[in-house]
């Protein structure tokens, strides 16, 4: 069964010298993209590896990552060179633009620069931090599942709703073709004359052929029999699901402009079409 595109996990997870916070939130989209927040060390250094487990478990969505690492043993790190360096660096371009700031403010600026600088991440860090990543993909794929079928379940309805309205069209439709032959007889005798009678039956006829939607019926229903189809396939067919209720949508609008009378029906029909549309974008 298809899985939906949205979703929101959370996870948190407790290791030897840190915590670690993963938050992974799940959008529709055409393509899978990712973005990563949060710890400065893990975007600068683990963004490549993110995005590649991600697409272990996803083809397509927007996922929105966040990861925060608390260390149960904060420790202070200065580098001394480098603080001295941004001391400097803050003294002369203070100097320049005609600013002047006292030495502790200058300290507690040059030491936030200090302590913002990444750091690269040890191999046990990388570990935790991508094994908690890869439990929240597991649950999120799991949220999407249940969101999936919760979707299934309503296109289901509206396909049975579509079915229902075109057999009805189809007990009618002989009844109004037939009237509108009469009153194309009706038409053509009064243009060419009741000596012309015969002719008149002819033109008409001709006329309403063009009016049969014999074809136009039998291709949604087969559009229908391919949803269902894919309705039942446990892999990312969103985009053949969106297809197909664009190859609907042109086979009742034809209908629709044949025969008039039938608008109250093919409205209905347009109406279900493209709530499922709305449904499928958010189908993987």
């Amino acid at each position: 069964m298809p899985y939906s595109m949205t979703g929101f996990v959370s996870v948190k997870k407790s290791f030897e010298d840190c915590d670690v916070d993963v938050k992974v939130k799940s959008l529709n989209g055409k393509f899978l993209e990712v973005s990563l927040k949060g710890d400065r060390s893990v975007v600068t250094f683990l963004d490549i590896e993110i995005k590649k487990l991600s697409q272990q478990f996803f083809e397509r969505g927007t996922l929105s990552i966040v990861v925060n690492i608390t260390s149960k043993k904060p420790t202070l790190s200065i580098e001394k060179e480098r603080l001295k360096a941004y001391i400097d660096t803050l003294r002369e371009t203070l100097k320049d633009v005609g600013l002047n700031l006292s030495d502790d403010k200058i300290l507690d600026y040059a030491l936030s620069l200090n302590s913002n600088s990444s750091e690269e991440l040890d191999q046990a860090l990388r570990d935790n931090i991508l094994s908690t990543l890869s439990g929240a993909f597991h649950l999120l794929r799991e949220e999407r599942r249940k969101e999936g079928e919760v979707l299934i379940s309503d296109i289901r309805e509206r396909l049975e709703d579509v079915e229902e309205k075109l057999s009805i069209i189809e007990q009618q439709k002989e009844g109004i073709i037939k009237s509108l032959q009469e009153k194309m007889e009706q038409r053509v005798k009064q243009l060419l004359g009741e000596s012309f009678s015969e002719r008149a039956f002819i033109e008409a006829s001709l006329i309403v052929q063009k009016l049969d939607i014999t074809e136009e019926i039998v291709r949604l229903k087969s559009h229908i029999d391919s949803f269902r189809e894919l309705l039942g396939i446990d892999r990312p067919v969103g985009r053949k699901m969106d297809f197909l209720c664009q190859e609907m949508h042109r086979e009742i609008n034809t209908l629709g402009n044949k025969i008039p009378d039938l608008s109250s029906l093919t409205v209905e029909i347009k109406t279900q079409i493209e709530k499922i549309r709305q449904q499928v974008q958010n189908i993987e």
